[in-house]
């Protein structure tokens, strides 16, 4: 079982491989399948457990709950969807 920095490091490759483009990804997405033929459930969990992290400190940062910061975003997506939309 990989420790919690360790699922976290993977989120923070995986997210870095993200936001640096679709071509990085696909790269890094292959890559990972090669070393590992379950690559997917590793990458989702340790993006998770990124997410959980950030989340965390946010909450503790703005003094929010989680699941107010967590609807605050589904809120926000939701808006930005249907501006985009029209």
């Amino acid at each position: 079982m990989s420790s919690d920095y360790d699922r976290v490091r993977t989120g923070i490759e995986f997210m870095t491989a993200y936001v640096s483009g679709d071509e990085l990804l696909t790269e890094y997405l292959e890559e990972r399948r090669q070393e590992d033929p379950g690559a997917a459930d590793t990458l989702l969990d340790g993006t998770a457990a990124l997410c959980a992290a950030l989340l965390h400190t946010l909450a503790r940062t703005t003094r929010r709950s989680e699941h107010e910061i967590l609807q605050e975003l589904a809120r926000g997506t939701h808006r930005s969807e249907r501006r985009s939309e029209d």
